[in-house]
């Protein structure tokens, strides 16, 4: 359809959802059947798919989709505003395409639900200016349960943190911020680079003086694949961490207890073992309690026989990605480095 058919369909969306993809064949097309799919009106909605100068085949499978409908549009991405970098420069130039009141976020390999917008623009009312959904990862083995346990655990957390009113971070692959937010920060193109850019944006808003979200029900749970490598667990990881120590001591503190309780609690032992065993058992009790209330708030129940490998898993998991975060390589992700 010719652009300017687009156009004349799309004027007044209420809605934009912007994509940023670099060499996601394998995965978009399902992302886009997913938005699709959902409940909303078709003449108040936008989506902006960015081509991050991919390599494979991402132009054309999304170009065949969108072919016959309108409210879709994919852009090429092939400058790099001045300071920016990776998805955060197709973000920034997707929102100065964007028509929308609100600004929805996600990435080319997550699968939204079909009332991820509807449930998500509830929340954005009043002074609130970023609302964050619940995203977790699926796949058919052991260590992708265990990944799924993980995201969920620590995005309950998250959510229980925010309802006290204590600001975390937000998921970048399912956000949503009013437009009016999004220009008072002046978008991404005035914060600085960040490969964790979803946080960058969250903390500048807030900083503003907006109000914030964190939704935590089925009607916002997306899905996206989970890690394939080791490697690039590491990386995920380190990526997050990233953003991580950007937060306040208290909670950058509680954090890396909780990655590093094993080998703490081995210290404490030769010190006193009555204590290190009442706080590990103070520490599963919590993370069960925890677990459990996400797992009951999404419907997960069926990951309820995974928890036990989960604790063996975190503990594990923990050391080894807070040794890797501070080994002095660079962060490589989507087929780039960054420092």
């Amino acid at each position: 359809m010719p652009d300017t058919d687009r156009q004349l369909i799309s004027a007044n969306p209420s809605v934009s959802i912007l994509i940023a993809a670099r060499n996601e064949e394998t995965t978009i097309l399902s992302c886009l059947e997913a938005i699709a799919r959902l409940n909303f009106p078709a003449d108040k909605l936008e989506v902006l798919i960015g081509n991050d100068q991919s390599t494979d085949q991402t132009s054309s499978v999304v170009a065949a989709f969108i072919a016959e409908k309108p409210q879709f549009r994919l852009l090429a991405i092939t400058e790099t505003l001045t300071g920016l970098g990776g998805k955060a420069n197709v973000l920034a130039q997707l929102a100065r395409q964007a028509k929308g009141t609100y600004l929805f976020f996600t990435d080319a390999d997550t699968q939204v639900s079909p009332e991820w917008v509807t449930e998500l623009r509830r929340s954005l009312t009043g002074k609130v200016g970023i609302v964050t959904g619940v995203t977790l990862p699926e796949g058919p083995k052991l260590v992708d349960k265990l990944q799924t346990i993980d995201w969920l655990y620590n995005l309950t957390l998250t959510y229980l943190v925010s309802t006290m009113g204590i600001p975390v971070t937000a998921m970048g692959n399912n956000m949503a911020v009013s437009r009016t937010a999004y220009d008072s920060v002046g978008g991404y193109e005035s914060l600085p680079f960040s490969v964790v850019e979803d946080y960058t944006l969250f903390r500048a808003i807030v900083q503003q003086g907006f109000d914030f979200r964190t939704v935590l029900n089925e009607e916002v749970l997306a899905r996206t694949k989970t890690i394939d490598t080791f490697q690039q667990f590491l990386h995920q990881r380190k990526r997050w961490m990233r953003g991580a120590v950007q937060l306040p001591v208290w909670i950058v503190s509680s954090l890396y207890v909780q990655y590093m309780i094993l080998p703490l609690l081995l210290i404490l032992v030769f010190i006193s073992p009555i204590l290190a065993v009442g706080l590990y058992i103070a520490k599963l009790f919590v993370q069960t309690l925890v677990i459990s209330f996400g797992l009951n708030r999404l419907r997960q129940t069926k990951l309820w026989h995974y928890m036990l490998l989960f604790e063996v898993y975190q503990l594990i998991i923990g050391p080894i990605a807070v040794l890797f975060y501070w080994l002095p390589t660079k962060i490589t992700w989507k087929g780039r480095s960054y420092r």
